[in-house]
């Protein structure tokens, strides 16, 4: 029996060149595409663009993030009989082949929930990321992405009041919770994030991502509400992580203030998050 493959693309401010060329890639691959626009301010070309190229657009009526869109693309596969869903962001351009590749390895393991592609990235033309063989891992990025659309619903769907950020980490380690395996492939995928730059501290070189201050509160709070549920090395990783962002912040970055306030403001409001989360989502309470 033929597998039905949606495809979703999320998209806020996008450049149309780069949407161009993630739609062109990924249209002929799936059986369906749907781009969900969070009231971009090039909506009309994202409208033209869609039009252009006879996909489906969803014209939000305010800025969801990912998680709204993510959720959003779940229940249209669950409503419209499809099997599979591959999620991407608005600047990751599938490989040729992708997604049936992505078949192959997610249909080799009943245990497997999410098959990702492994996000290849450059910065002035140098790829910084280097090849990879297929692995069970703990979570990948939900960008490149082929889930399991009926082992989703059981475990419970996106939790759209998280925005954007620990969005993905936070459904794999669900999906562990519940029995499920991860796996990162050597599928590759080009994916771009943020304003990066290639630095040095010390001995090791890093990616400086200059995310704004908006973007550092949702990664504090996201990922202490993830921490809380979920404990054990991510709360560890966690830790680790944010002291990172504090580093590269302190070393590199502009607007140093506004971003660590955004962090302590995060942490802080994460216990009142976690509460209003516990209360709403029952399957939660069975991590």
């Amino acid at each position: 029996m033929q597998n039905k493959v949606l495809a979703t693309i999320t998209s806020y401010n996008p450049s149309i060149d780069l949407l161009k060329n993630n739609i062109d890639a990924v249209v002929g691959q799936v059986d369906k595409l749907l781009v969900y626009d969070n009231l971009s301010d090039n909506r009309d070309e994202v409208v033209a663009l869609c039009a252009e190229n006879g996909v489906e657009l969803i014209l939000n009526d305010k800025n969801y993030g990912v998680a709204g869109p993510l959720h959003d693309g779940i229940e249209y596969a669950l409503a419209n009989g499809y099997d599979y869903i591959l999620t991407l962001d608005q600047d990751s351009v599938s490989s040729d082949g992708m997604v049936g590749r992505l078949l192959d390895l997610i249909k080799s393991d009943d245990k497997l929930i999410t098959v990702a592609a492994y996000p290849t990235m450059s910065i002035n033309g140098v790829v910084v990321t280097e090849s990879h063989e297929n692995k069970y891992v703990d979570d990948v990025i939900t960008s490149g992405s082929l889930s399991d659309v009926a082992k989703m619903k059981e475990i419970g769907n996106y939790m759209p009041e998280m925005l954007i950020d620990w969005v993905d980490t936070e459904i794999c380690f669900r999906a562990l919770a519940n029995g499920y395996k991860i796996m990162q492939s050597a599928v590759p995928l080009i994916h771009t994030f943020g304003e990066p730059e290639r630095r040095r501290i010390l001995w090791k070189r890093c990616i400086v991502t200059n995310y704004s201050p908006f973007r550092c509160y949702y990664i504090s709070r996201n990922s202490a509400f993830c921490s809380k549920v979920y404990g054990g090395k991510l709360a560890k990783r966690r830790k680790r992580y944010l002291l990172k962002i504090k580093i590269k912040i302190f070393l590199y970055e502009k607007n140093k203030r506004a971003k660590f306030k955004a962090l302590r403001k995060g942490k802080k409001d994460a216990k009142a998050f976690y509460k209003q989360m516990i209360e709403k989502y029952p399957f939660l309470k069975n991590i």
